[in-house]
């Protein structure tokens, strides 16, 4: 019983270093990023912007090891929690700017590229996650 007590605290310690409350470090990185992005409007990338919470350590693995495979610019910005209106206006920005790249990206890589990421990206997320699911279990034990 103790054990699982122990087990409980530790998911509660992880879900709250995770959670939004902690979203001020992010939002700095976020503001800096942003910085950048405007800085680089000449350069075509794939502007990733996330809302929400953190997800646990590792999940972006199998989206950076393709990103690095596949030889493509991406750029990931999490935003917290909180949808504004600087948010909302990153998100157009960035969605204009990745119509752009994601078409340079056909004529490079063929038409159906992105399909083919995809495909790949949803076999090494399932396998990711697994690993991911594991570890919580033995930290659990």
């Amino acid at each position: 019983m103790e054990k699982y007590n122990h087990s409980i605290i530790v998911l509660v310690i992880l879900l709250f270093l995770v959670s939004c409350s902690q979203d001020t470090a992010k939002k700095a990185q976020s503001a800096n990023a942003e910085a950048k992005t405007s800085d680089k409007t000449e350069l075509l990338c794939w502007k990733d912007i996330r809302v929400g919470e953190l997800p646990p350590e590792g999940a972006y693995y199998a989206i950076d090891s393709l990103v690095k495979k596949w030889g493509l610019c991406y750029e990931r910005v999490e935003t917290g929690c909180e949808i504004d209106d600087k948010t909302r206006k990153l998100q157009k920005e960035a969605d204009r700017s990745n119509d752009l790249y994601f078409k340079s990206l056909e004529n490079k890589l063929g038409k159906n590229w992105k399909q083919k990421f995809d495909k790949e990206l949803q076999i090494a997320d399932s396998i990711n996650w697994i690993r991911i699911s594991e570890q919580i279990r033995s930290m659990n034990k």
